[in-house]
């Protein structure tokens, strides 16, 4: 998650030295609920809690009209185990864990329609991107945490589309509450899923099976706005 990280404070310093300053800026941090639906929902078929995190900035002055980026991530399954292997003629034991996990990648148009609701802003919103599920093990030697190693088992990428539907409250002039429903479909990929009844001998990869199908999602997000100083506030 470091890559995420840096992605942020590089897009927060970006916008801080853009010329045109006097454009809105935002940037959203929320805690994000993801349901699966259709073939998906046949293979993970619980909520799963994540985050996500977006800028948007306004594309033209006096215009309500916004693009923007939007990250995401969910973990989805995870299994670990400690097996017995020779190593230098002697039996030792490894901690092994494989964790599957869901990182998406959105562009998106943002548009707030002029409708008199007090002081709740609604949006709507087109988004276009890829999610990408992928699957990593790590093996680590149970008395020795920094004699570890880990490898992506797969990744493969899922084209996605959507919309969503979104509301902001102002708490000040610079914070917002923010809730945001969306709805992600996605071409069809594959996938590493935990099966219970499977049995371990080598590796934690072995609990896992391999399936294929297309990737909606129903998302709902909650968090907060926050406008970005510019030189209009200053």
């Amino acid at each position: 998650m470091r890559i995420l990280f840096f992605i942020i404070i590089g897009v927060l310093l970006w916008s801080n030295k853009t010329n045109a300053q006097s454009k809105i800026n935002f940037f959203e941090a929320n805690v994000a609920f993801m349901r699966p639906t259709g073939f998906l929902s046949r293979n993970i078929q619980n909520t799963k809690i994540g985050f996500e995190a977006g800028y948007l900035r306004q594309l033209k002055l006096e215009k309500p009209l916004f693009w923007g980026l939007s990250i995401y991530y969910h973990p989805i399954n995870s299994a670990t185990a400690t097996i017995q292997e020779v190593l230098d003629f002697d039996l030792v034991n490894f901690d092994y864990q494989t964790t599957s996990n869901l990182l998406g990648f959105n562009g998106k148009m943002r548009f707030y329609p002029d409708l008199n609701l007090g002081k709740l802003e609604l949006y709507v919103e087109a988004q276009l991107g890829y999610k990408w599920f992928f699957t990593s093990t790590s093996k680590t030697l149970t008395n020795d945490q920094e004699a570890s190693d880990s490898s992506i088992e797969k990744g493969s990428l899922s084209l996605t589309y959507g919309a969503s539907g979104g509301i902001n409250f102002p708490v000040n002039g610079q914070l917002y509450l923010n809730f945001r429903a969306n709805y992600l479909p996605g071409l069809s990929t594959s996938y590493y899923i935990r099966n219970d009844s499977n049995t371990l001998s080598f590796s934690t990869i072995e609990l896992f099976d391999l399936k294929k199908s297309t990737t909606d999602i129903i998302r709902w997000d909650l968090g907060v706005t926050w406008k970005l100083p510019n030189s209009d506030d200053e």
